[in-house]
């Protein structure tokens, strides 16, 4: 955090792990100072949302005294535009980010195969979805038969092609006609879905399905499951959410059991 107040930047390039992270500790200091403090952030979140929703980026409110100027201080106080990518952000994450820096929040996806396939323009502050194609790309849904997605239902497995698409996995001519097809589509592996909005929200991906002995599981329920199971038993006192923030989970297709490691994220 010193480097951001020596610094000072402008334009912050993130990713969700660390913006959870900035989340997760405001969150804590906030439920140490009781039931007060907690009335007060969730109305400066909403409070914030709202004036953004109409364009309104101020940074003088009584909210921004009250709770979010402390944080924008701690990165140096001069944030103009953050960019948050590499993975999806939840919506109560991304109000939260937007509310602390009250700039340009743009959420985007893509690639090290591609790049930025899609982007949020200025303006669309609308949390889970990704934007639209940026101008150097093609992008198309294709059916994804066995998990039920279907590019007629504007749902399905994410494909681009562009100038911008690599050419190929270095040593490994097979992998990378797996990925690449005969038409210069890159097959991404993402689910997306177009809104009614025209924007790209990634819901799935194609192989997200794990077997262990006669068990299937869907990799998102994981993902779901194991965050609200800490935050249960941290409700109850159980786990202590300032020490406990990471977990691993190991599958293996032979023996017929899950290994779960549960990681402390304390710094000493």
């Amino acid at each position: 955090m010193d480097d951001f107040r020596d610094f000072k930047p402008t334009l912050l390039t993130m990713v969700p792990r660390l913006l959870n992270k900035l989340y997760d500790k405001i969150m804590i200091e906030t439920e140490k100072k009781g039931l007060i403090a907690q009335i007060i952030m969730k109305w400066a979140i909403k409070s914030k949302v709202n004036r953004m929703e109409r364009d309104d980026f101020s940074q003088n409110t009584l909210w921004d005294r009250l709770v979010f100027s402390k944080i924008r201080y701690a990165f140096g106080n001069r944030v103009q535009v953050v960019i948050s990518s590499s993975a999806p952000l939840s919506a109560e994450i991304a109000n939260f980010s937007r509310s602390v820096f009250s700039c340009q929040f743009a959420e985007g996806y893509g690639q090290t195969e591609c790049i930025a396939g899609c982007w949020q323009v200025p303006g669309d502050i609308r949390s889970g979805e990704t934007g639209i194609p940026t101008p150097v790309n093609h992008i198309k849904l294709i059916d994804v038969p066995e998990k039920d997605y279907y590019a007629k239902n504007h749902v399905g497995e994410i494909c681009i092609r562009s100038q911008a698409v690599f050419r190929g996995y270095l040593n490994d001519e097979m992998k990378t006609k797996e990925t690449i097809d005969n038409e210069g589509w890159l097959h991404t592996g993402d689910i997306g879905q177009w809104t009614n909005n025209g924007t790209m929200k990634i819901i799935d991906r194609k192989n997200s399905v794990i077997k262990v002995s006669h068990f299937l599981c869907q990799v998102r329920c994981i993902n779901t499951f194991v965050p609200n199971w800490c935050n249960y038993q941290m409700n109850t006192k159980i786990l202590k959410s300032e020490i406990l923030t990471t977990d691993f989970i190991h599958f293996s297709s032979m023996p017929d059991n899950i290994f779960n490691s549960l990681v402390s994220d304390v710094e000493f």
